[in-house]
């Protein structure tokens, strides 16, 4: 018994070699139907064909059902399976990794500030642990708790 696997397989190379015939062939009868006048379709017995309006009324059909598709019912869908505003999921879920140890009152204080105004001074703003403040080195990658986002935003201390 096989495994299934997308690697190419004779059978599967097979079947890509007839689509591609396919699609060449009908390509070419579309075009010849399309692009010949009537009187050569007539001089080798060809006299029941579709009319001349569908050889542009299928694409542009086919083009306006894409983008119904692509602007409407795409959105549409993304939207009926987002998370409401109002919900806890979309502040934390089962894969937030919030980062409780950012945020205590420990902070790390650089003693030199570089700022002109020292009444507008962010130093002491960011909050860190002992354990990322390796020379060089960059904090790992972390929620945050959205309480502590809003305290440290919207409340003046």
């Amino acid at each position: 018994m096989s495994e299934h696997t997308p690697a190419p397989t004779p059978a599967r190379s097979l079947y890509g070699f007839f689509m591609y015939l396919l699609s060449k062939t009908v390509l070419a009868i579309y075009l010849i139907w399309a692009l010949t006048p009537d009187y050569y379709l007539h001089y080798f017995n060809i006299y029941y064909y579709p009319q001349r309006y569908w050889a542009t009324a299928v694409p542009i059909q086919c083009l306006v059902a894409l983008t119904i598709f692509a602007f409407f019912v795409y959105p549409s869908s993304n939207l009926m399976l987002t998370s409401k505003i109002d919900g806890i999921s979309t502040i934390s879920d089962c894969f937030s990794q919030e980062g409780a140890e950012n945020f205590r009152s420990n902070n790390i204080k650089s003693s030199k500030c570089i700022c002109v105004n020292e009444k507008k001074c962010k130093k002491y703003s960011f909050s860190t642990s002992i354990r990322e403040t390796k020379e060089d080195g960059v904090p790992l990658l972390h929620d945050l708790n959205i309480r502590v986002v809003c305290k440290k935003l919207y409340l003046n201390k």
